[in-house]
């Protein structure tokens, strides 16, 4: 039985010590191997004279905008490169004659119709062919340019570069306009120009498995030209006994190609004997390339103790990961306190786990982050390396080399996380105070892809004035996808003295709120797409009367004023108009209050009740006259001599004897 082991000889001991002391054993087969020529396309990507090939639909960009594009206009004489794409093979094999059929799309701008003379020239290492889309074909308005090249059978070898490049020549535009001209495209999922092909795409080695326990690990090994791209860009599984197996595989890079391990867990229930495992592969939409082999197994109960099972090699971080960040932050007026608690499991967690197992292992690739821990070599007993689990000193000399210097925490977030550290911490690393750094490894301290857990708590200097960073993107440009679910909560709250000031955000969204003692901006986004550009800004005025609470009290003293104004200015005067302003401004005034608008708004719009409760106390009618309008509204009216109070006189009846309603008299009415 063979399987690939650490370059560590300790590590690789302890593996075959623990293998060999399970009474759970793999009858060895013969390694399964496939695959023959596949059809499949190649997508053209990048600038037009450094073009590549992908046969990765992901690669596409999603915003057409983003498109490639050569633009090709009657000015322009003789044979035209539209582009040259390539890419090195990576593996060797044979193909058959087939047709290998290209497409790209074009746009005829200012004409009619293009008739267009065009050739697609293959390279094949030292072999080439040629194709031509036929005689002279015309093209109007927005289509796809298609050429057919005929290629003979041969072999391909590793190293060898495969070329395409299109050129078209004798254009002739009917009715051309001053910016005639015709433009291909490709690149974009809407511009997805590609060459279909026949061809060796990926060597599937199905290896022999390894047990561990009641845990078998089956090692998958992916050969071609486009290293882990042809895991991580691809989707892909196992099914185990027809039952698909839903555990994250571990990913670890080889020399052109990529080793997937599958961990299954043996139902109690099982007996062991022939297990079936089918594998597929999905590069692109219409493609699934499938495998299996049968492996013989014997169940028995494990008397090892390593704890777990770690790969051979450093494994790659672009398996997938879910990416949760929180930071907690406070305002006091001269430094701003921040805990930022970043979880993450997935493959990010597998490569975390394996580097600090393997802290001093001089072995490590010079492009591996964890070379840099190998001055915390001595700091890690011999007992605890390589062990097949993180032990304490290990997580104490990261935590030590994290918090020893800025440019280390830089390192370790930017190179290793893959995550802006500005972005997440506020400002740069050097301006921190006294930071802590606290990991925690989850329910395990076995290789697994479990959540783990960092924290950092630090705080910062600052002045009233100054612009701050809440958070900003975060997750790095790359190359390679790393972060697949990517939550956000974060949160700032200034004392009940502060203020945090104008608030400008661009491209994502975000509560802000006071509450009488306490003023708080909160961004909850459960689903930020890792791609999105964005920033939350804040800036603090150092106003005390811009806090939550001087604001308030302020707002709560001027409309007091209006109010005592409005009733001493309509004594003799109708006080509802002034009372309904007042209430109303003073309303209006709460709402922007406790959404967060900006104090002076706040405060402009209390003040103004002071400015409007003047004309409107003016404009107000008169006791007298509003009576009189009341007269009108409920009919004839006459005054008891006695009291003077107005009797209505409900009735024509003349004459009519009426009792006074407050004083009991009787009133005649003769007219």
């Amino acid at each position: 039985m063979s399987h690939r082991r650490g370059p560590s000889a300790l590590a690789l001991v302890a593996l075959m010590l623990a293998m060999s002391m399970s009474p759970m054993t793999v009858v060895a087969q013969d390694e399964v191997t496939c695959c023959n020529s596949t059809d499949f396309n190649l997508y053209l990507m990048g600038e037009a004279d450094v073009g590549t090939l992908s046969p990765f639909e992901g690669d596409l960009e999603e915003d057409v905008d983003d498109s490639e594009s050569t633009l090709v206009t009657p000015s322009i004489l003789g044979e035209i490169n539209i582009g040259t794409w390539g890419v090195v093979w990576g593996i060797e094999g044979s193909y058959p004659n087939a047709s290998w059929d290209f497409w790209i799309p074009y746009d005829v701008e200012g004409a009619v119709g293009v008739t267009i003379n065009s050739t697609l020239e293959v390279k094949i290492g030292g072999s080439f062919y040629e194709g031509t889309s036929g005689i002279d074909p015309y093209l109007t308005g927005s289509g796809e340019l298609q050429i057919t090249v005929e290629v003979d059978q041969g072999e391909v070898r590793d190293g060898d570069l495969i070329e395409l490049t299109l050129t078209v020549r004798s254009l002739m535009f009917a009715q051309p306009g001053d910016e005639a001209g015709i433009r291909f495209f490709w690149g974009s999922e809407e511009h997805d120009a590609h060459v279909s092909m026949r061809f060796p795409l990926v060597d599937i080695e199905m290896k022999d498995a390894s047990v561990l326990g009641r845990l078998v690990y089956f090692p998958i090994v992916l050969t071609s030209g486009f290293d882990d791209r042809m895991w991580s860009g691809s989707t892909g599984g196992i099914a185990v006994q027809n039952a698909d197996v839903s555990q994250m595989p571990i990913a670890t890079g080889l020399d052109n190609g990529v080793e997937v391990t599958f961990v299954w867990e043996v139902p109690e229930t099982s007996e062991g004997g022939n297990v079936r495992v089918d594998f597929h592969l999905i590069p692109q939409s219409g493609l699934r390339i499938d495998t299996s082999r049968t492996h013989e197994i014997t169940i028995g109960e494990d008397t090892g103790n390593t704890g777990g099972w770690y790969p051979a090699n450093e494994p790659l971080r672009t398996g997938g990961s879910s990416l949760d960040l929180d930071i907690e932050a406070k305002w006091d007026g001269y430094k701003i306190d921040r805990e930022v608690i970043i979880s993450f499991d997935g493959a990010m967690s597998q490569w975390m786990r394996w580097g600090l197992d393997n802290i001093g292992n001089q072995s490590l690739s010079s492009n591996s982050w964890w070379r840099n821990l190998n001055s915390y070599s001595d700091s890690v007993p011999s007992a605890d390396k390589h062990n097949g689990r993180v032990d304490d000193s290990e997580l104490l000399a990261l935590q030590g080399h994290l918090t020893g210097s800025a440019s280390n925490m830089r390192s370790f977030l930017s190179n290793g996380l893959s995550l802006e550290v500005e972005a997440i911490v506020g400002v740069n690393p050097i301006d921190l105070g006294p930071t802590e750094i606290i990991i925690d490894m989850g329910g395990t301290r076995a290789f697994s892809a479990d959540a783990i857990t960092i924290v950092i708590d630090t705080s910062y200097s600052t002045e009233s004035g100054e612009r701050q960073v809440l958070v900003e993107t975060f997750v790095r440009s790359s190359l390679e996808e790393y972060w697949t679910e990517v939550d956000l909560d974060a949160e700032i709250r200034a004392t009940m003295l502060e203020d945090l000031g104008a608030v400008s955000a661009d491209e994502i969204e975000y509560s802000h709120r006071r509450w009488l003692i306490v003023e708080v901006i909160t961004i909850d986004q459960p689903e930020l797409d890792p791609e999105l550009d964005f920033r939350l800004e804040f800036q603090p005025s150092g106003n005390t009367m811009f806090s939550s609470l001087f604001g308030a009290m302020f707002c709560v003293l001027i409309l007091s004023v209006s109010l005592g104004l409005g009733m001493s200015l309509t004594k003799k005067r109708a006080s509802v108009p002034a009372l309904v302003t007042v209430v109303a401004l003073g309303g209006l005034a709460l709402v922007i209050y406790v959404l967060g608008l900006p104090m002076p708004i706040v405060l402009g719009v209390v003040l103004s009740s002071v400015l409007l409760v003047f004309p409107v106390a003016l404009v107000s009618p008169k006791q007298e006259t509003m009576q009189l309008i009341s007269k009108r509204k409920g009919g004839p009216h006459i005054d008891c001599p006695a009291c003077g109070t107005s009797v209505p006189v409900e009735s024509d009846v003349r004459p009519l004897r009426l009792e006074c309603p407050n004083c009991k008299s009787m009133l005649r009415v003769e007219e």
